[in-house]
């Protein structure tokens, strides 16, 4: 049989049918979408004539690579390849260019800063096509803004407030960098909405304005009604079909204005002269998804690529905004000393007469001073009780030895009510009948409150006073000015008409102790963004020892001043933002060659590994070099399958 088969023709091989190629530029420069690292470079395909109008610079185009159809982008089009032949592009995705040539320059900067690839940033930049949006007909208009009295009296409370924000009006912006914490006894979106008013004045030029989550950006949209006809609003929340038609009408140059989360730092906005990016230190501004960039960093590269003016602001300072205060990288924008001592809160925190009066206050969660607060705020309106922690008992341990809590899985154990029995957070296991592995005990202690425990400690004390938690799934954005006890976890704190009259601010010494390098710097946050939703002069109490320097720097309402001394702790360990530091992940022998690999290009001081993670640090003068060695070692493993993945998280949010 295999004799006869001999005798049959040989099936010949395809011939590839020739195509007319267009006579200028024939060859698209296309950046595929794959995550491999050894695949992040240019690609080379052919034009057929028939696509020669529609294939452009920034155009979705859908390709054919390693035997499979996949999507790509075209960043220019060449007269000639070096490669000996080409594949032809397959088809143009919708006719828009969506990548313009500065969204390009600017993917391609944080794709090098942070060791990524481009596909990846790219992503976050993009957002994913809609043909029916596309097809949409535009409802949009340019429009001139007017610059109000108000808008003056927001900036007349900062020093060289007035100043700013004339030469915004007046377009004089360019490489303009600030930063500044919000004043107390007015909302921040004031501050904003000043700066949106000053630039859109003037007949061209946009503004983009990055703030952590949707709550922010409705804030926004509530104060900015009278723009709306050139506002773009850039949000995962509002659905694959809007957000591209928002996106569309930024790049169509139709929205002066962009206001977003995350990933509206890269909104193609025409002639962008103003970048705002609000709480930079707040963790929703850093990307989960590789290559971990955050908005701060980001919108910093994007002010030295167009020569945009760049403001930072928060309810307090980060310390890399703080140093580039001291490298004169940016100026600082502080409140007015007047403004301050007629209308900060009155901050008190533990000190000696407490304790004398009170001897149980230094170990009491609520000290007597918080219940006096409370009592008396609640005499004219509401009072905040911040608490740190969601849920009842979200932390049990032995009540006799003190050992923690834990399933037989090894997840911790909590309560979710009084009389609930204790659940593991891990698999959601009832632990009805658990017993202490150390002493056999059966009986618990809380080793932290939850905001709804907190809320039926102050409803016993306060018997028919209205009780409002706001914690995880139970937000509540708003309150009225009637007296009531609020309860509430940091970020979901509501706005009270007129601001609290009072505010409670627990477990303040917990939060210091938390493991991490910005533990000191996120309790300041939490505590100063709290602080602003209190009335002029109203009363916060702090549970912690009234002499440390993160305490103090409440008590002073002086952010700046923490922000310093931090920065220079820092500095003297060498710790990021003095260094540049990244994170690897994964086990422990890929590890050391990986690090291997980058001290034999770059000086640097690595602590670990242990538990499948080791630091990297860098003087920042080596932190492009770093971030090129570990991008070329990731393009080195990723084409050998055989080498194992080690995860790169460059100027990580936490160490």
């Amino acid at each position: 049989m295999s004799d006869q088969l001999e005798f049959l023709p040989k099936r010949a091989k395809p011939v590839r049918k020739a195509t007319a190629l267009a006579e200028v530029n024939p060859v698209a420069q296309v950046r595929i979408d794959a995550p491999l690292p050894h695949l992040d470079r240019i690609f080379d395909y052919s034009i057929p004539a028939a696509l020669d109008e529609q294939v452009q610079p920034g155009v979705r185009v859908r390709v054919r690579f390693a035997g499979r159809l996949i999507n790509g982008v075209v960043v220019g089009r060449i007269s000639e390849s070096e490669a000996k032949s080409l594949r032809p592009l397959e088809r143009v995705l919708g006719p828009e260019p969506i990548l313009t040539p500065a969204t390009a320059a600017l993917v391609t900067a944080v794709a090098e800063r942070f060791a990524g690839t481009f596909s990846d940033v790219f992503r976050s930049a993009v957002p994913p096509r809609h043909a029916r949006a596309e097809s949409a007909p535009s409802t949009r208009a340019t429009k001139v803004a007017e610059l109000h009295e108000d808008d003056w009296a927001s900036w007349d409370r900062y020093v060289h407030g007035h100043a700013l924000l004339q030469r915004a009006s007046e377009g004089r912006l360019a490489n303009v960098r600030g930063v500044w914490g919000s004043a107390p006894a007015k909302a921040w979106t004031a501050d904003v909405v000043a700066l949106i008013h000053a630039v859109l004045s003037q007949e061209t030029g946009g503004v983009l304005v990055v703030v952590p989550n949707a709550w922010d950006v409705q804030q926004l949209v509530a104060v900015t009604d009278d723009l709306k006809d050139t506002r773009a609003l850039l949000s995962a929340e509002l659905g694959p079909e809007r957000r591209y038609r928002e996106f569309l009408s930024v790049l169509r140059g139709q929205s002066r204005l962009v206001v977003g989360t995350r990933n509206a730092v890269f909104a193609p906005v025409q002639n962008l002269q103003l970048v705002i990016v609000w709480d930079d230190a707040d963790d929703a501004c850093w990307e989960p998804q590789a290559p971990y960039w955050n908005v701060r960093d980001v919108a910093a590269l994007r002010s030295q690529l167009e020569g945009c003016a760049l403001l930072v602001g928060g309810p307090s300072r980060s310390v890399e905004t703080q140093s580039w205060i001291e490298s004169g990288w940016a100026t600082a924008l502080e409140p007015e000393r007047d403004w301050l001592r007629a209308h900060a809160p009155v901050v008190r925190a533990l000190e000696t007469e407490d304790l004398a009066r009170d001897p149980a206050a230094a170990s009491a969660r609520i000290p007597h001073t918080a219940w006096a607060v409370a009592k008396e705020g609640l005499r004219t309106g509401p009072v905040l009780i911040q608490v740190p922690r969601k849920g009842y008992l979200p932390l049990l341990s032995c009540q006799q030895c003190r050992e923690p809590a834990l399933c037989a899985c090894g997840g911790p154990l909590s309560l979710k009510s009084q009389n609930a029995v204790p659940q593991c957070m891990w698999c959601g296991a009832l632990a009805g009948s658990w017993s202490c592995t150390n002493c056999q005990s059966t009986k618990f202690r809380a080793v932290a409150t939850g905001v709804e425990r907190t809320a039926e400690e102050f409803g016993r004390a306060f018997p028919g006073t209205p009780i409002i938690w706001s914690s995880g799934d139970n937000i509540h954005r708003q309150v009225d000015a009637t007296p009531a006890l609020v309860v509430a976890t940091p970020g979901a704190e509501p706005i009270a008409a007129d601001g609290y009259c009072a505010m409670v601010l627990l477990d303040a010494r917990g939060q210091l102790m938390r493991p991490g390098l910005r533990a000191s710097e996120e309790a300041v946050r939490r505590w100063f963004a709290a602080a602003l939703l209190a009335r002029p002069k109203a009363h916060v109490v702090l549970t912690a020892d009234h002499a440390l320097m993160s305490v103090q720097a409440l008590v002073r309402w002086d952010a700046g001043w923490f922000a310093t001394r931090e920065l220079a702790d820092r500095k003297a360990t060498g710790l990021p933002p003095e260094s540049r530091a990244a994170v690897l992940k994964g086990e422990h022998n890929d590890l050391i060659e990986v690090i291997e690999s980058v001290q034999r290009t770059v000086e640097v001081r690595v602590l670990g590994p242990t538990d499948g993670k080791a630091i990297v640090l860098a003087a920042r003068k080596e932190g492009a070099q770093l971030a090129a060695t570990l991008h070329a070692i990731a393009v080195a493993r990723s084409a050998k399958a055989a080498l194992g993945v080690v995860h790169v998280y460059l100027d990580p949010r936490e160490l």
